[in-house]
């Protein structure tokens, strides 16, 4: 369990560095480019990812093993954030990120899983939670160290040290965490050839969203394709944004983030004892529809100091659910599915990432701010954080309209 519990210590670290602090901060602000760079980038990265993760997770499941894919996916991303703090050039820089980032998100997909063969039913809320609380804890660990050796306007320091940092403290799980010992279907089967591969994702792609569909966990993933839009996007460019306020150093937003990392420790811990009393389901509706309210007051308000509030709470809702949400997906899919539906339940959430971030986020600041001409960046950005907040409300609905789950343990289910 520990081993486990410590990768969400690490790939947190690079989440934080690659997808929140430093890298958008490096190419938006630090080198002049427009927002969409990232937007572009993220929408490239997704649409691989459409592909891949429906066909390894339903790979995994037939072969009744996630490591090697976890080993070969987190390997990957830690050479190509390494490899990052040695390119100059914006290009090649958005092309290892993509290939960092396509790479961590494809471990954690196969990591996920793992939860069901280290944590027995009763407790697997408890560790998901601890799970996610460990990971921001990573981050004050990357605030720390990172935050002595990266000086202010030179962002590309923190690479080489958070692949360090991801690969040291991710080697836990990839050496002691055992894979489940079953078999899914067609294990011992040949897994086709590699030239097959593409056609075989689409296949399998289509079959688990035909599957799904109709499925109450079917709708459980369009809610979160929705409400993970928002809440990554604005974790995404919250530095960014506070930038354009004007009201923040890089000191000052290393703060902040530090404070809503605290935030999300307590939310992840929190959520995951919850939802072992009430259902994980009413502790990810509590969460959203306290997100929607807190952007929508900072999106209108447009000032600086409502960050130091929506931080805390943004960073707070990212943890519960976060710890909460798999729970639920836990309960609602069959055991023999967990694999190819996880896929598509990071697929969701990394589709996502890159809708948001183009469309809801660069998207809405283009319009404003270019082609209607009636705002500047900063007050064209205050209509995105509005947007996102409509995002994460209509996702918050759509789970609202689902059933409670039972427990498979029978503990902790709660009738809806």
């Amino acid at each position: 369990m520990v081993s486990w519990v410590l990768y969400d210590f690490a790939n947190t670290i690079f989440s934080y560095v690659v997808l929140t602090r430093y890298f958008n901060d490096w190419v938006i602000i630090e080198r002049g480019r427009p927002d969409y760079y990232i937007g572009v980038m993220a929408v490239c990265v997704s649409l691989v990812l459409v592909v891949t993760l429906p066909f390894f997770g339903a790979l995994a499941d037939r072969l009744g093993r996630h490591k090697p894919f976890l080993v070969a996916f987190t390997l990957t991303s830690v050479g190509a954030t390494a490899v990052l703090g040695l390119v100059d050039a914006v290009i090649p820089a958005l092309v290892l990120a993509g290939v960092a980032i396509f790479a961590f998100n494809s471990a954690e997909a196969q990591y996920h899983p793992l939860l069901a063969t280290v944590a027995e039913p009763e407790r697997r809320s408890r560790v998901s939670g601890l799970g996610v609380g460990a990971g921001y804890v990573g981050v004050l660990l990357a605030l720390g160290v990172l935050g002595a050796i990266v000086a202010d306007g030179h962002n590309q320091q923190a690479f080489l040290p958070a692949a360090v940092l991801f690969l040291v403290f991710g080697l836990p799980c990839l050496l002691f965490v055992r894979d489940t010992s079953r078999r899914g279907k067609g294990a011992g089967a040949g897994v086709g050839r590699v030239t097959g591969l593409p056609g075989q994702a689409f296949r399998q792609l289509r079959a688990s969203v035909r599957e799904a569909r109709g499925q109450p966990w079917g709708r459980f993933l369009l809610a979160r394709f929705l409400y993970v839009d928002a809440i990554a996007t604005v974790i995404a460019f919250m530095t960014v944004y506070a930038r354009r306020t004007g009201d923040f150093t890089g000191g000052e937003i290393s703060v902040l983030l530090a404070i809503a990392t605290v935030a999300a420790i307590g939310g992840a811990v929190a959520a995951g004892m919850l939802a072992e009393r009430f259902g994980p389901k009413r502790v990810v509706e509590a969460t959203l529809f306290g997100v929607v309210a807190t952007l929508l007051v900072t999106g209108l308000s447009g000032a600086g100091f409502f960050l130091w509030i929506a931080g805390p709470l943004v960073g707070a809702a990212l943890g519960s659910v976060s710890a909460s949400d798999r729970i639920y997906l836990l309960r609602l899919v069959p055991a023999e599915r967990r694999g190819e539906d996880f896929g598509l339940y990071s697929l969701v959430g990394k589709v996502s990432n890159g809708f948001g971030p183009l469309v809801l986020w660069s998207g809405t600041i283009a319009l404003f701010s270019q082609v209607l001409d009636v705002t500047g960046r900063f007050g064209a950005s205050r209509i995105a954080i509005c947007v996102l907040a409509c995002t994460a409300l209509a996702g918050a609905l759509i789970l609202r309209s689902l059933p409670e789950a039972e427990d498979p343990a029978g503990v902790g289910a709660v009738s809806g």
